[in-house]
Parts: C-alpha cells; sequence; structure tokens
C-alpha cells in the first residue's frame, strides 16, 4: 500500500512539472499577435513606399511629357541649296521641303539629302514622310537639263570672296586679273568624289545680282567640246588662270538657271557647283 502511494505521488509531481514547464496557450497566442502587427506594419511601410514611388513616378512622367512636347515644338535648323532654314514641324515630305523651302517644282525637281559622305535620294518618294533632323543638308536636282551660256564674264570679286570665306574656302586672286579667283576644292559627289580640284570663277561687278557663267576647272575633267550639253558639252579651254596650279584650265558654260527665283548668297551659288558634280 506504501507503494502505491509513493508511486502515485511521484505521478502526481511530475505532472505538476509537465504543466509548469508547458508554453502558455496565453503567451503563445500573444506572441502570434505580436507578429501579426510586426506584418501589418511592414506592410503598412510598404504601402507607404509605393504611393511615393507612384507618385515620383506620375512626376517624372508628366516631365517626360512635357520634354517630350517641347522637342516636338523645337525648333530644327536645316539647308536647303545652301541656305539657312528652319522648321517646327520636322514631319514633312520631300515634295513640301522643295516647293516650300526651294521655292521649285517639285514636277521637275527632287530632293536629296546629304548625310555625312553620302547621299539619300527621294527621286520618286516625294510625298512620303520623312523627318527633318538639326544641321541636315538637302539638294534639289533638276531633271531637265544644265544650260550653257556664251561664256561672257565681268569682273568683280569682293562679295564673292567674303562669301566663299564664310563657307571655310581660302579663295585667291589671280595675279593682274583682280576679277578672278580660284581655290582648292575637293569634289564631294559625283562620280569624281574624292577628287581634288581647282575650281576658279570670273566673278560679275554686280554680284550677287548676277552670278558667275560657270566654273573654270583644273585639271582637265573632260575634253573640251564648246558646242552640247552638260556634263561633257558647253566645256571650253580657259586662260583665265595661266600658270596657276601647273595644270592646263578649261571652263564650263553652266549658268545658274534659277538665280532669279531664290535669294541670291555664295551658298546658293556653291550649291549649284555640288549639282554639276552630282550629275556627272
Amino acid at each position: 500500500m506504501t507503494i502505491e502511494l509513493e508511486k502515485i505521488g511521484e505521478s502526481v509531481r511530475a505532472g505538476s512539472l509537465h504543466a509548469e514547464c508547458e508554453p502558455d496557450a496565453e503567451q503563445a497566442a500573444l506572441a502570434h499577435v505580436e507578429d501579426a502587427r510586426e506584418e501589418i506594419a511592414h506592410a503598412k511601410d510598404e504601402v507607404v513606399h509605393a504611393v511615393h514611388d507612384l507618385d515620383e513616378g506620375e512626376e517624372h512622367l508628366k516631365t517626360a511629357e512635357a520634354e517630350l512636347e517641347e522637342a516636338r515644338h523645337h525648333a530644327v535648323h536645316f539647308l536647303v541649296d545652301g541656305e539657312e532654314h528652319e522648321t517646327r514641324e520636322p514631319e514633312q515630305t520631300p515634295n513640301h521641303i522643295i516647293r516650300e523651302f526651294g521655292r521649285r517644282d517639285p514636277a521637275t525637281h527632287y530632293l536629296v539629302e546629304i548625310d555625312g559622305g553620302k547621299k539619300i535620294s527621294y527621286q520618286g518618294k516625294g510625298e512620303e514622310t520623312i523627318t527633318i533632323h538639326d544641321c541636315a543638308r538637302f539638294q534639289i536636282i533638276s531633271t531637265g537639263p544644265t544650260p550653257v551660256s556664251d561664256g561672257t564674264n565681268r569682273t568683280g570679286v569682293e562679295s564673292f570672296t567674303a562669301g566663299l570665306i564664310g563657307l571655310g574656302f581660302e579663295p585667291k586672286q589671280v595675279p593682274g586679273k583682280t576679277a578672278n579667283i580660284y581655290f582648292s576644292y575637293t569634289i564631294e559627289t559625283g562620280k569624281f568624289a574624292g577628287k581634288a580640284v581647282l575650281l576658279g570663277f570670273s566673278v560679275p561687278a554686280d554680284f550677287p545680282l548676277t552670278p558667275p557663267a560657270g566654273p573654270h576647272v583644273s585639271p582637265y575633267i573632260h575634253p573640251v567640246n564648246p558646242p552640247g550639253n552638260h556634263p561633257t558639252g558647253g566645256i571650253h579651254q580657259s586662260t583665265e588662270f595661266p600658270g596657276i596650279g601647273g595644270e592646263p584650265w578649261q571652263y564650263w558654260s553652266r549658268p545658274h538657271k534659277q538665280w532669279g527665283e531664290i535669294k541670291k548668297t555664295v551658298a546658293a551659288y556653291m550649291s549649284h557647283i555640288w549639282k554639276l558634280w552630282d550629275s556627272q
């Protein structure tokens, strides 16, 4: 009997010890509540940051849209036949550029863009929309024949020389022939692209009212052939630049057909010279 009572006592004591060591259910639940509160607080912080990021993103979007709108209405500066122009509508057709800025007829002309050392022709693509970029260079090319003249020249070079210097050339006067100037020129286009030549001009006294009738070229590019049309006709032997450069000179009779219709500048005249080389 005593042994059984001792066993019962031991069992009771063990049960009490087990109860004391077991975690309190209320404490465990309280810990869960605290964990949940921390998770909620963390989630709220994330929501606050997300709302802040959203506000910042919307502000950035508004700024970017404003910049895009401003860029779309920014004046684009470009050259057509050597003349400076600007527009706030960069999306245009080649035919519109020919009419609006070149004052030519698209029915008898097409547009060429000069991009570095290459040409982009829009012949046959006059109604396709293109983008005019800042500092773009365009040439308007006639689809008709280039006229020739009788080779009559006058004297006078002051304004023409100043215009050439403004374009980066280094013109010099021919000793004893103050009406005549010449300079080094690297051909940019056409089948002679990259070739270095000398160009000379006899400039009329009333320039810019009247432009030179055509360029003098050294060395010979084509055989002398007074009759005929450009590119191989209307070519004469020239004696206007004796001894200059050590090679013979020839004169190309190539008057500027649209001179009366455009702004009369040296840049516009040199655009005419560019086209002569381009159409070789």
